[in-house]
């Protein structure tokens, strides 16, 4: 009671030395208040997740139990398609946008079983924005172990061909199959350059013309000069592939 009335009276408006003393005690109690309460709430919040943490570990093994008791019929010397597995739930596809002939991606293994995995090509990679969902050129092999992730680079082409080409930042949440006509012509040109490959798609996925491929995918130099992306020579390959595969298009 007596440091409150020491802290607190006022018999004189006068800054002096007592008063600046008094200014400093208050100012002192109050951060050491503001240290006690700020530790009392970081004790309290690392208490609560520790008491919670086991129930959180305990629902994500119940889950992992359930999805590997539904894949009791998988053999860990067959080889499953991507697809295939994602749809049931034993894996997870994700991916990052790089640029319009490669994206990386992301597969994650969801049960406690060895896992062979095949990337057929004509394999998409769903967009989780506005940008273009890309679709895998070539094919890829890998082996998942249990509960492990793989990381992969992927060459792959954009179907989507009046949506932004996806960056860095564009992400991609699943997978899924490509028509038949795509699939068929993706898996005829996995040695093919990139360019003739993306100029068949987008004649397959939407309906473009060569002036078409040629006017929407153009390249810019170090001093914001563009030109053609794609020769006609690439064109006129991707055409000639396109006509061998009796696919209809307008490129």
């Amino acid at each position: 009671m007596r440091l409150v009335n020491w802290l607190f009276m006022n018999d004189s408006i006068e800054l002096n030395n007592l008063n600046v003393g008094r200014l400093f005690v208050i100012i002192l109690i109050i951060i050491v208040a503001f240290l006690v309460v700020r530790w009392l709430l970081k004790w309290l919040f690392k208490r609560v997740v520790k008491l919670f943490q086991p129930l959180g570990k305990g629902i994500k093994e119940r889950r992992i139990d359930r999805r590997t008791a539904k894949a009791a019929a998988l053999r860990e010397d067959e080889t499953y398609d991507l697809i295939f597995l994602h749809e049931r739930g034993f894996v997870r596809a994700r991916g990052t946008g790089q640029s319009i002939t490669e994206i990386y991606g992301k597969v994650e293994n969801l049960i406690r079983k060895k896992l062979k995995v095949v990337v057929n090509p004509g394999t998409y990679f769903l967009s989780s924005g506005s940008h273009q969902n890309m679709v895998t050129r070539t094919e890829y092999t890998f082996t998942l172990w249990p509960c492990s992730t793989q990381h992969l680079g992927i060459q792959a082409s954009c179907i989507n061909a009046n949506r932004p080409v996806p960056g860095q930042s564009d992400r991609f949440y699943g997978v899924a199959r490509v028509s038949d006509d795509l699939a068929r012509f993706l898996a005829a040109t996995q040695d093919t350059d990139p360019m003739v490959v993306q100029a068949g798609v987008w004649a397959i996925t939407d309906g473009y013309s060569a002036h078409d491929v040629q006017t929407r995918l153009v390249a810019r130099d170090q001093y914001g000069n563009t030109r053609q992306a794609v020769s006609d020579a690439q064109i006129a390959e991707a055409r000639r592939i396109l006509d061998r595969l009796g696919i209809n298009h307008k490129l």
